[in-house]
């Protein structure tokens, strides 16, 4: 017997899929959990197959539900585009979720004056921050999981529409009390210390950390993180240093005793691009948001 799936079952499938959880899905969807679980109960039923197991890092999808995932985001996201198309975007009036992946540094950078110039031009949109992985981020734009990627991403720099926000530098952040570098920072003085990094493997800013080795520079290593946002408070109070983005550092000096002074040996500049689908950028909403992300982020 022919069992139908709607669009609304295929927003259900893609929500859970996305997520690995019931529960996110139906605060994706702004559903009940029991809708989620109810429409599951259906897709389950019209496919023939379990799609999605428990497991201890979330539901977890079949072979079959693997396959039909590209398939269905890509049906979607046209359906989502062809209607889009017949609408004229206002963003005065709009109640659109955007999303856009960055990394929590990026967040902290970005989201004040975007979601500033973003609440004043559309005052009814809602913004959702996704956390940018290791993998994934082309299929992310391809499937529409995200409209727009925002970071020093270079290894998706051929394979995505982008466009350059702004460029940066890297300077040597540390503590203002640190006990032996009281002036400059010389090649000697930054060999010699002791560094944090963090461990950011998706990103541009691995590729400065590489370099400092290759060059034989970087050889006391004693601390690695997973994310900038907890250096602030951990520098002030050791003598790690950290090399990382100016803007960054000026942002970390306004929280603790700090103190940024220019890198002494010679690494290249970066830059901080969008990434969109080239698909997407006829999409009047999409324009729109692409537009306000170059306002608000190409002064910093």
């Amino acid at each position: 017997m022919h069992h139908p799936i709607d669009l609304a079952l295929l927003r259900i499938f893609i929500a859970i899929y996305e997520t690995k959880s019931v529960s996110a899905a139906a605060e994706r969807l702004f559903v009940t959990q029991p809708t989620i679980s109810y429409g599951l109960a259906k897709l389950r039923n019209a496919l023939n197959d379990q799609l999605f197991t428990r497991s201890k890092s979330g539901m977890a999808p079949t072979l079959i539900a693997q396959q039909c995932y590209e398939r269905f985001s890509r049906a979607l996201i046209q359906i989502d585009d062809t209607v889009e198309k017949t609408r004229h975007f206002i963003p005065e009036t709009t109640s659109r979720r955007f999303r856009i992946a960055m990394s929590d540094i990026g967040a902290m950078i970005f989201l004040p004056p975007l979601f500033t110039r973003l609440q004043q031009y559309a005052p009814n949109i809602e913004l959702e921050i996704i956390p940018i992985t290791a993998e994934g981020l082309p299929e992310w734009l391809e499937s529409g999981k995200v409209d727009a990627i925002v970071g020093n991403l270079p290894a998706i720099n051929n394979i995505s529409h982008s466009t350059v926000l702004f460029s940066e530098h890297y300077v040597c952040l540390m503590s203002k009390s640190h006990s032996t570098i009281t002036g400059p920072m010389t090649a000697r003085s930054f060999k010699r210390s002791r560094h944090a990094f963090v461990s950011a493997q998706f990103s541009g800013h691995k590729q400065v950390e590489e370099t400092l080795r290759k060059m034989g520079v970087l050889q006391h290593t004693p601390l690695q993180v997973p994310h900038y946002s907890v250096l602030p408070k951990l520098i002030s109070c050791t003598d790690l240093i950290v090399v990382l983005p100016s803007r960054v550092a000026s942002l970390f000096e306004t929280y603790e005793p700090l103190k940024s002074l220019p890198l002494p040996i010679k690494v290249p500049e970066f830059e901080v691009r969008m990434h969109w689908d080239n698909r997407h950028k006829t999409g009047s909403a999409q324009q729109w948001l692409i537009s306000q992300v170059q306002a608000a982020l190409s002064n910093l």
